[in-house]
């Protein structure tokens, strides 16, 4: 069974149309003839009204079956070319194989699979490639030929599938704290330590803490790249996908609030610690969370992957598509590494035997 699936394409030409954010609209890939989103969703009405609504549950068992397997199929017809080409699982915008056309697959993004919000691109893939070679100046641990042996193999816009959640906490720590106060009477020092215990306690809003529910995408990346600036936020419209891939969650709501309670609990635990002053050091000893009016939501939010490979060893390098903040995995030079820790041990050695000698002499 074939998966229903839509492109948008140039009214002047019939090309394929790309949203860019940079135009604040679609731009044609073969005239680069511009067009309003306003003009191209009035347009495409037809692709827009497409229904992505939950499943009807008046639905019989065999019915189900059949949307569920058209869901999770890997086969699609493209709306330019016709032809059959094969998708990932979890694809939910794709280009042809053979034409090249952006094609969005209207079952990825049904149901619970629907999107709430989406923040377009704004950054393109020049800048992705600036910042890769930007990132990489600098590092001394890099191994020697990195740069000009290093090859990119793999970029890509990718929409990220994550879920947001907002609300507010009452948040308490208690800790132990000391105060430790020493001074010196001719040849005896005397040392005086105070032990308090210490609470905290606040109100804390938080608004779209994020939690990408893709299971390939390493969670560490994501955070790195963080945070996405809200004010760009729209509500979802399937042209945004277009000319960019697009991926449905895999990671369960409740699987993503786990870690994103975690996520609110430490910064909450944090901003407590950190109005604990006046201590020599302070040791937490528990941490009481109640959240309330909460509201989870599901997102699709723009990443550049660029995957690069160097003595055929990949490593990956990520883009915030909206605000160009990045982060990548570098490799590291051995010998450096070892030469760096050894001048240091010889430096830290060079320093302590010249303080003994001006102690001594």
């Amino acid at each position: 069974m074939e998966m229903q699936s839509v492109a948008y394409k140039c009214p002047n030409c019939a090309a394929p149309l790309e949203y860019n954010n940079e135009v604040g609209g679609f731009k044609c890939l073969f005239c680069e003839s511009i067009f309003k989103e306003d003009e191209i969703k009035e347009r495409f009405a037809q692709n827009e009204q497409i229904k992505l609504d939950k499943a009807d549950p008046s639905l019989t068992d065999e019915q189900k079956e059949i949307e569920e397997f058209t869901g999770a199929s890997a086969l699609y017809s493209c709306p330019n070319c016709g032809a059959s080409v094969i998708c990932g699982e979890l694809d939910a915008s794709v280009r042809c194989h053979f034409c090249h056309t952006p094609v969005i697959l209207t079952g990825r993004l049904s149901g619970e699979y629907k999107p709430d919000l989406i923040i377009p691109f704004k950054t393109n893939r020049q800048l992705a490639e600036i910042s890769f070679k930007k990132y990489t100046k600098g590092k001394i641990l890099l191994p020697n030929g990195f740069r000009k042996n290093a090859k990119v193999v793999e970029i890509s816009a990718l929409y990220v599938p994550y879920w947001l959640k907002s609300g507010f906490t009452d948040a308490q720590v208690t800790a132990t704290a000391k105060k430790v106060r020493t001074w010196r009477v001719g040849d005896v020092r005397y040392t005086n330590t105070k032990i308090y215990n210490v609470a905290r306690s606040g109100q804390f809003t938080f608004v779209r803490v994020p939690c990408d529910g893709s299971k390939r995408i390493d969670d560490a990346l994501m955070e790195s790249i963080e945070p996405f600036d809200y004010k760009d936020v729209k509500v979802f419209s399937m042209s945004y996908l277009a000319g960019c891939a697009a991926e449905k969650y895999d990671v369960p709501l409740e699987q993503a609030q786990v870690r994103i309670d975690e996520r609110i609990k430490n910064a909450a635990q944090e901003e407590l610690v950190r109005d604990m002053q006046g201590y020599s050091s302070v040791n937490v000893t528990g941490c009481n969370i109640r959240y309330g009016n909460t509201a989870e939501i599901y997102a699709l939010l723009p990443v550049w992957f660029l995957n690069y490979r160097f003595k055929d060893k990949d490593y990956p390098f990520v883009m915030n598509g909206q605000t160009g903040a990045h982060f990548g995995i570098l490799p590291v030079s051995k010998l450096k590494a070892a030469l760096l820790g050894t001048g240091i041990f010889a430096a830290i050695t060079l320093a302590a035997n010249l303080i003994g000698g001006l102690l001594l002499g």
